[in-house]
């Protein structure tokens, strides 16, 4: 471990190896032991510890690669078992991203950022604080909203930085909505590769009831399907009820539903072992991040004639359309249909070489980002 002392950062702030706190706070537990954290490797530019003890804010900000342009990733905040469970969460969704917006064809790289909730948190001095940081990062890092951030945790930390896709900088679109979207797109995809011609009639069990997946409901049974969904959240179940015909079960019975397309719109690695043998569907195409617990349970989709849509192909509706502002010059592309596109291409390819097609699709973006981080290097080497 480094015994060289603190230094300040850009901000003002002080540094320590491996992290970041902001002036007058203390680091995260164990932040000054990075050197011993397996997740401090080559693989990650940057991981950033910040805490502020008069908000409660405790936060980890990842930025995964920018090899291609400036990281992108949203806020998330939960409550954690552990802060090495925060760490892990944040490099996992920070390399996830990356992979996201690589394969979306964007000039961009990813990062995360994630918010340990507690109840003593003061959310809108945590955001405002959070904002500070992140707008010390010079434009390395934009964010915007993510699972358990809402809007008004986003209008707070927009007072700080300007690096977030808000109305306030820029980004008036409903960025839910979009990743809904690009969902269905996609789902409808998968449904022709199946020879399904037309969503009406078709069934879909959506995991999740809180924006995206209310939206993707909507736009399923506009389409003629039936939706049958659940949320661990009564209220978001009675909300949804109240808004849509559709069919509430209880949480632990949407895996042994009878459906065309199971939707996982909540919280990742869900797929396990156990509910992967429960699944009564032909698709798996959702808005949730990491939904396979490993790539063995990819695997055993695959085996079981069920089509995964890899998560990081299918739910970058909202890093296509929100990242405007991050890439100024880059020519945004006019809808999403080239989600549904790039499915198509990645599912054709994988059969004809006899592959899963989320294991073709990982490929495709470590090819791709060992290729960047080459150049990276050269470039680098000649200056």
């Amino acid at each position: 471990m480094s015994t060289e002392p603190p230094t300040a950062n850009r901000s003002g702030a002080t540094a320590l190896t491996g992290g970041a706190i902001l002036p007058g706070a203390a680091p995260l537990a164990g932040a000054a032991h990075l050197a011993d954290a397996t997740h401090l490797s080559y693989e990650f530019e940057e991981i950033h510890y910040i805490a502020d003890r008069a908000s409660g804010l405790r936060a980890i900000v990842v930025i995964h690669d920018t090899s291609a342009g400036p990281a992108l990733g949203g806020v998330r905040c939960a409550r954690y078992a552990s802060e090495a469970a925060a760490l892990a969460d944040a490099c996992a969704l920070a390399r996830g991203m990356t992979y996201k917006v690589l394969l979306a064809e964007l000039p961009a790289g990813g990062g995360k950022a994630v918010l340990l909730d507690h109840p003593n948190l003061d959310r809108h001095a945590a955001y405002q604080t959070l904002g500070r940081h992140i707008q010390s990062m010079d434009g390395r890092f934009w964010t915007g909203g993510d699972l358990g951030t809402t809007a008004r945790d986003l209008a707070a930390l927009a007072t700080t930085t300007r690096y977030v896709a808000t109305p306030e900088h820029g980004v008036d679109d409903d960025l839910a909505m979009r990743t809904a979207e690009g969902v269905f797109l996609a789902a409808g995809t998968a449904l022709e590769l199946l020879g399904i011609a037309e969503w009406n009639g078709q069934r879909i069990a959506i995991q999740g009831l809180g924006a995206i997946g209310l939206h993707l409901a909507m736009l399923a049974r506009r389409a003629g399907a039936k939706v049958i969904a659940t949320d661990y959240d009564a209220a978001q179940c009675g909300r949804a009820a109240d808004t849509l015909p559709l069919q509430i079960v209880e949480p632990d019975r949407i895996w042994d539903v009878d459906c065309e397309v199971f939707a996982p719109c909540a919280t990742g690695a869900i797929l396990d072992r156990a509910t992967v043998e429960r699944l009564r569907c032909r698709i798996v195409c959702g808005a949730a991040n990491h939904q396979l617990e490993s790539a063995a349970i990819g695997d055993r989709l695959a085996e079981r004639g069920i089509l995964y849509a890899p998560d990081f192909l299918v739910n970058a509706g909202a890093v296509v359309r929100g990242c405007g502002a991050a890439l100024p010059d880059f020519n945004l592309p006019r809808d999403l249909s080239g989600i549904g596109t790039r499915l198509r291409q990645v599912v054709m390819e994988a059969l004809g070489r006899g592959m899963p097609p989320f294991r073709l699709a990982q490929e495709r973006v470590e090819q791709r980002l060992a290729a960047l981080r080459s150049r990276r290097g050269r470039e680098a080497s000649a200056r």
